[in-house]
């Protein structure tokens, strides 16, 4: 899904955070709010992560028009510490809420050394890999997991289990690319138990880190009750995990940066996996993508483009190719 489409078109940065902010405003956000939304999908969209990026539009607007998301959040801190934060998203966009969140636990962590917040009462808050990398923007470790309410059914295979929730690490460099994971925990559908019992029992119990932190101590199951009154906004069922740490506080950073940028260098001199033409670590390619197509456009294939026809058409904007 995230790989670069064979027949594209390009569009630039620009022309497409205009198009994806007009569409929020239609969807009833704020200006702030719209502007806040296409900057965070196109910069998925920058790094290649195309499931995450600007074609989860319709899904997100067609929740809001049709009242399962709040437009208009009103973002809260619930509760706070030195080190620690409680984020209410008050049934709106993940991305407003995990972003307030990431904010606050990479300022806690350059105030204290670490830092970490929650966040609930949201919907989904897209890729995870960008709250990471706001922690290396400011010399931090950045870690964040999100997860949704669901239940097990007793009828269902344990390989079933893990929910496909996100985790993201990310790992400040100096001149090369950082390393950042960002990747939903799930099998492939073309990889079967009997293949790889291995990576599935390795999926299902970070899986469920996932569950641990961005679920049940987020909080998102204080919202599966008969609320009275009946609580408004139906698609906020997520949470979010999200922490920092500040590098300098373990070790000086240019030092710490000289041996990350060693590390990565001599990684990405060796021999390719079978099947790929180059040698790299986790973030090199997203980091190279987003250099290169900030400067020439972003590659959308023809799945994307029916997407983003089918957001213009709804709330009648004009198409941005």
């Amino acid at each position: 899904m995230n790989t670069v489409p064979k027949d594209f078109i390009r569009i630039m940065p620009d022309v497409m955070r205009e198009f994806i902010r007009a569409a929020f405003k239609k969807a009833g956000t704020t200006d702030e709010g719209a502007a806040h939304m296409a900057h965070l999908l196109v910069l998925t969209d920058l790094r290649g992560v195309f499931s995450h990026g600007t074609q989860q539009t319709p899904g997100y607007v067609g929740m809001m028009l049709e009242g399962k998301v709040n437009p208009q959040p009103n973002v809260q801190c619930i509760d706070e510490s030195p080190t620690t934060a409680v984020y209410d998203g008050d049934g709106g966009m993940g991305h407003f809420a995990s972003y307030q969140a990431a904010k606050t636990a990479v300022k806690k962590a350059k105030e204290m050394g670490m830092g970490a917040a929650t966040t609930r009462n949201h919907f989904h808050f897209g890729g995870a890999g960008k709250y990471t990398r706001m922690a290396i923007e400011e010399d931090c470790v950045g870690f964040a997991v999100s997860c949704h309410r669901f239940r097990h059914s007793p009828s269902g295979s344990i390989t079933t289990a893990t929910g496909a929730s996100p985790m993201s690490f990310a790992i400040p460099s100096g001149d090369q690319p950082p390393i950042v994971v960002d990747m939903a925990l799930s099998m492939d559908g073309g990889v079967s138990f009997q293949q790889c019992p291995a990576a599935f029992f390795k999926i299902l119990g970070l899986s469920h880190i996932s569950h641990s932190l961005g679920g049940f101590l987020a909080g998102i199951w204080l919202f599966d009750q008969d609320p009275d009154p009946p609580r408004i906004w139906e698609g906020a069922n997520q949470g979010a995990f999200i922490a920092a740490f500040d590098v300098s506080r373990f070790r000086p950073i240019d030092e710490f940066k000289r041996e990350v940028d060693q590390h990565i260098h001599e990684a990405r001199q060796m021999q390719p996996a079978p099947g790929y033409d180059r040698a790299d670590l986790p973030g090199g390619l997203e980091w190279e993508r987003e250099q290169e197509w900030s400067e020439i456009g972003i590659p959308i294939g023809e799945g994307h483009q029916n997407q983003l026809r089918s957001v213009a058409e709804r709330v009648n904007i004009p198409l941005p190719f």
